[in-house]
């Protein structure tokens, strides 16, 4: 089942919405799950690249909007990860249940380095290593630990997508 882009916009936006409201409840030592880059993630192992990307700029817009970071820069992060995750798409993804927990360690690195990369670009002063130690790493695990729970759940709904196309 395809999801419109009628149904796409306010689905992410809401999603933005959950991860600006409930992420910080989430938080473990004060690193957050990137709710948006794991849905990104899957939807692109589902779905494949393009529609992946399309999932990522729009999401990512909607990251940006809500976090007052600089326009688009969530949006071009997003896409730098889901075009990491589309390698996996039906080629590894159906015959590797871990390429899910690759892609979002592989997914969570590329996402926050091309962030933080552009967030230097325009300007804003950026420790790298200490961001990398507290932040990224420690996010990357915790996103790769949470694809782990959720891999089950998404596994699942991919077979019963097969079954039932429509």
């Amino acid at each position: 089942m395809q999801i419109g882009y009628i149904v796409m916009l306010p689905l992410l936006g809401t999603l933005a919405i959950i991860q600006t409201v409930v992420g910080p409840r989430l938080a473990i030592f004060q690193v957050r799950p990137d709710l948006m880059l794991l849905a990104v993630l899957a939807w692109t192992l589902f779905n494949g690249g393009y529609s992946g990307m399309v999932w990522a700029f729009v999401g990512g817009l909607w990251m940006d909007v809500l976090s007052g970071g600089p326009m688009g820069a969530s949006s071009l992060a997003l896409m730098a990860a889901a075009l990491v995750a589309g390698v996996g798409h039906n080629r590894l993804f159906r015959s590797n249940p871990l390429t899910l927990m690759v892609a979002a360690m592989l997914g969570s690195l590329v996402y926050a380095f091309v962030y933080l990369g552009i967030l230097m670009v325009v300007g804003r002063r950026v420790d790298l290593l200490e961001t990398s130690l507290q932040l990224v790493f420690p996010a990357t695990v915790y996103n790769t630990v949470l694809m782990f729970v959720l891999s089950p759940i998404l596994y699942r709904w991919l077979e019963r997508r097969e079954l039932d196309p429509l």
